[in-house]
């Protein structure tokens, strides 16, 4: 049995207050300030499939940067069947004392008191966001037998269909530096567009009785030319050409017909060679549908075996 005249985990409470302001300092010397974003899942009703992930809460604290000669990470390139990967990775490390006191009493973690996988930190020094892949609870092990640090292992977010409603531009602008699909507006809507608010169009499908209602955010307009930039298109259909449904600017009430849409026209901001209508259309001239299986039934190469 352990001595009872020595602290059973090897150090008293006021040796641990002592190391807990001495790392407390140390990341506020030596740290930055980043922007913490928890996320909330909206998942299926029938298989709780995560559907979407959205942020709208925010908290600004300091960590400490561990890495110190770049980028984590295997190869800060990789080459997928998708394209050229950045596969950045960062570790950060955050008090636990500062988190518990300020961070976890001011925003909702779906694991409560500490940070969680799948958040986003977003770093102003480098301009990216980052996603939290795991968070080691237990490093340094137990000093003066107690933990005082979260550490995080993070990667650069891939950005994706997430929603960002924070109220902060800075924050809420990220996923328009990914990608927007323009829209030709019909001469004679009335009212303006304004970027940030989102717009709708209801109507009824073919052969479908019941409406549907498609929505989006504006992330540009080009009034001269009647065009408007969208992003974050939701609904069980998608927008269509039509004189019967209007889109609808629910903070500025403008009000245009759709005249162009088409999924081929998708913009990426700072590339002007998105070539995805071209692609296409190389495509189907490769491939000719309607060769016939040589292989198949008879009939199918005509009246010739």
């Amino acid at each position: 049995m352990k001595s009872v005249y020595f602290p059973q985990h090897g150090g008293v409470s006021s040796e641990q207050s002592l190391t807990q302001d001495l790392v407390d300092e140390q990341i506020k010397l030596f740290g930055m300030d980043v922007f913490y974003l928890p996320r909330e899942v909206l998942q299926d009703n029938a298989l709780n499939d995560t559907v979407l992930s959205r942020y709208k809460q925010f908290y600004m604290i300091e960590m400490m940067l561990i890495n110190v000669e770049g980028f984590g990470g295997a190869s800060s390139l990789s080459l997928t069947k998708f394209g050229l990967k950045i596969d950045d990775e960062m570790t950060l490390t955050v008090s636990k004392r500062r988190w518990k006191q300020f961070a976890a009493a001011k925003i909702k973690t779906t694991i409560p008191t500490r940070p969680n996988e799948g958040d986003l930190i977003y770093v102003p020094m480098t301009n990216n966001t980052y996603e939290i892949k795991y968070v080691e609870r237990e490093a340094p092990f137990y000093q003066l037998g107690k933990n005082y640090v979260y550490t995080m292992n993070c990667e650069l977010m891939q950005h994706t269909d997430n929603q960002f409603e924070t109220g902060v531009s800075e924050l809420d602008n990220l996923k328009q530096e990914s990608y927007g699909t323009w829209i030709t507006l019909k001469s004679g809507g009335t009212g303006a567009y304004i970027v940030g608010e989102k717009v709708t169009q209801t109507y009824a499908p073919n052969n479908v009785s019941a409406p549907v209602t498609v929505t989006a955010t504006v992330s540009d307009t080009r009034p001269l030319e009647n065009k408007v930039k969208v992003t974050y298109i939701h609904g069980d259909q998608n927008f269509i050409e039509t004189g019967n449904a209007a889109l609808i600017g629910q903070d500025s009430g403008a009000s245009w017909f759709i005249d162009k849409f088409s999924t081929f026209d998708i913009d990426v901001d700072g590339f002007d060679n998105s070539e995805n209508k071209y692609y296409e259309d190389m495509g189907d001239l490769l491939i000719d549908f309607n060769e016939g299986n040589p292989f198949g039934e008879f009939g199918n190469m005509g009246d010739a075996f």
